[in-house]
């Protein structure tokens, strides 16, 4: 039995966490047998020495913590309860890869903060263990060995706080000490990095999967939330530099694994993004590409920007996705009442005063069952 472990309040990642085991081996000296037996017990105990979380928030078996990081830093972590219809359960851990973020999509309260610094490899890696250490105080030590799934983590997601591909060295590498099989051991397969479509970084990541299989085993996801140029610049902007077409043309040419599919993520605005010509527009996006929609109906921050769409409205543009042939799916949504869901996370302190945003255009909202 692992024995759980209080955090210390200091406020430095330990660098070794961001070291992977050959990194490990050369920057201690060891000889192989000795750093073969210490750099798990870096990992594998449920603690963590980043800080105590200065602010923890829950909400059923959701955990939203803040930690904050060398320099007073704060980034926002969640753990996510997530169910399947088959009755199955396990735990979702979605992380930051920045404290902030310089993309400045409209809808979302990190992007209003703008980017306050980079993460490092090691204060990403420290996320996951400090989310072990706070599930080990609330369900006692794992029983048994170790294993990568402690307190049924099986999943890890890049869509906290920040633009992954934004900050690539730092998510690549803190990438490579989550799977290091004599770590943390946590698979590629069970790892999704979620990119607004930064297209430079895609391409990092694509040269990657071409020259290791086991990049390959990563899931991607894109932030699209608009199948056109002119739209989709008001909402996400860096599409202003990035156009759709670019954004195509690099996924079309990215080293999917046998059956690999990208994950579409579209948060849905009233009178912005739902009407069923949108989905029609999507629909046809997405035909040339392998993929999986996600439609996120929008999580209002405080004071919210925008109004999510009627049910009846998500409802219906799913069904016009999938009647043209898409694989979609409506995303449920988890910790909106502690702002840990999809475009909530966010150091207050940092966000400031809110306003509507007036470059963007709102249009009626339809019925549901309507046709525009």
């Amino acid at each position: 039995m692992i024995p759980c472990t209080s955090p210390t309040t200091a406020t430095t990642a330990d660098p070794v966490w961001g070291l992977t085991f050959n990194q490990y081996l050369e920057e201690a000296g060891l000889p192989f047998e000795a750093g073969r037996l210490r750099y798990p017990t870096l990992f594998r105990r449920p603690t963590v020495s980043v800080s105590l979380p200065i602010r923890v928030r829950e909400s059923g078996q959701l955990l939203k913590f803040s930690l904050t990081l060398a320099g007073g830093v704060e980034v926002e972590s969640v753990v996510i309860p997530m169910d399947s219809y088959r009755a199955a359960s396990w735990r979702t851990l979605c992380v930051s890869t920045q404290a902030g973020c310089r993309m400045g999509c409209v809808f979302c309260a990190t992007g209003r903060m703008g980017l306050v610094r980079n993460l490092s490899a090691a204060e990403i890696v420290a996320q996951l263990l400090a989310a072990r250490t706070l599930l080990c105080e609330r369900h006692g030590p794992p029983p048994g060995p170790y294993r990568f799934d402690l307190y049924d983590l099986r999943n890890l997601v890049f869509m906290g706080m920040g633009e992954p591909l934004d900050n690539f060295e730092a998510v690549a590498q803190a990438i490579r000490v989550l799977s290091d099989p004599r770590g943390i051991g946590f698979p590629r397969a069970k790892m999704t990095l979620s990119t607004v479509g930064h297209v430079p970084g895609l391409e990092r990541l694509a040269a990657l999967a071409r020259e290791e299989a086991e990049w390959r085993k990563l899931r991607i996801a894109v932030s699209l939330h608009a199948a056109d140029d002119e739209l989709r610049r008001t909402l996400v902007p860096i599409a202003r530099a990035m156009p759709l077409a670019e954004l195509k043309r690099v996924l079309r040419a990215f080293p999917l694994p046998p059956r690999g599919r990208f994950l579409f993520q579209y948060v849905l605005l009233r009178g912005i993004n739902d009407s069923l010509s949108h989905a029609r527009a999507l629909a046809q996006w997405c035909s040339e590409l392998p993929c999986v929609v996600n439609l996120i109906p929008y999580n209002p921050q405080r004071p919210p920007l925008f109004d999510p769409p009627a049910e009846g409205v998500v409802l219906a543009f799913l069904q016009e996705l999938r009647a043209r042939g898409v694989f979609a799916k409506r995303r449920i949504t988890h910790g909106a009442e502690v702002q840990a869901a999809c475009g909530q996370l966010a150091s207050e302190a940092a966000i400031g005063g809110a306003h509507r945003c007036p470059g963007v255009r709102r249009t009626p909202t339809q019925a549901p069952s309507g046709a525009i």
